[in-house]
Parts: structure tokens; sequence; C-alpha cells
């Protein structure tokens, strides 16, 4: 049997899309290379509510910002071969439990090797500085419609 769409599922799908759509025309906005991105992070981040939001946001810039730089260290020094991308991993992973932010690994994993494989023009260190600033946008974004447009109680 099918349930009915109540009030907080769509206000929370009109958030997700106003949230998707800004970070849309902002990156347009800053010529951002990959903007899309922006786009992403503002569906992955955005809960029901502005804490859990805020928290989800951390995970994800933090989680970025060591894949972007593992990612270009791995490219810069020893290229993006499968055997580099497991061990870019491995460290990323080891690296992310030693700042005590385990729970940023696997955004940390996929951001390292989307720096390693782009094929985007630029150097490692400017498609990490890329990656990074496309993701804070749409938290930027994702943020500000949480704390706008808080959830309804119950």
């Amino acid at each position: 049997m099918l349930n009915k769409i109540n009030a907080s599922a769509t206000l929370q799908a009109v958030k997700t899309g106003a949230a998707g759509t800004a970070a849309f025309y902002v990156s347009n906005l800053l010529h951002l290379p990959q903007g899309y991105w922006a786009t992403m992070s503002a569906f992955i981040v955005l809960q029901g509510d502005a804490p859990s939001t805020l928290s989800a946001s951390r995970d994800r810039m933090i989680g970025t910002a060591i894949g972007a730089v593992t990612g270009a260290v791995f490219v810069r020094y020893v290229g993006a071969s499968p055997v580099w991308i497991g061990l870019a991993a491995i460290i990323t992973i080891l690296l992310c439990e030693l700042l005590g932010t385990h729970t940023s690994y696997r955004i940390a994993c996929v951001t390292a090797v989307l720096v390693m494989y782009a094929r985007a023009p630029g150097t490692p260190w400017r498609l990490g500085l890329d990656r990074f600033l496309e993701v804070a946008l749409g938290i930027v974004v994702a943020l500000g419609v949480a704390w706008l447009v808080p959830e309804k109680e119950s």
C-alpha cells in the first residue's frame, strides 16, 4: 500500500530542489569549471533540519579537503594508475582516522579519485582547489536553505 506524501516530505523536496537550483546558478555566475558538484553537494548535505545539515556539511568539507590534497599529491608525484588509486585510498582513510574524522573517509576517497582521474585542464592542485570550491558553494547554499526554511515542528 502506498503512503501519502506528507507536508514534511514535500517541504524537504522543495528545499532540496531550490538548493540544487540555486547552487547551479551561483556556480555558473562564478564560472566554476564543474559547477555541477555544487548542485550535487547541496543535494547530499541538505537534511531535514539545520543542525543535521551542518553535521553533514562538516563531514563533506573535511572529506573533500583531505581527498583533494591527497589526490593532487598523488597525481603530481606518482601518477594515477590503479595501484596508486588504491594506495591513495589507503592513505586517505588513514589520514581521516589520524585527524579524527573517520566519518569523512568515503567522500575523501571519492574526491581523491576524482582529482586523480580528472581530464580537465589545469594542474592537480588547481583541480583539487576547484573541486573544494564547488563543494563549498553547494554546502553554503544548502546551509542557507536549511536555516532560512526550517523544518516544521510536529
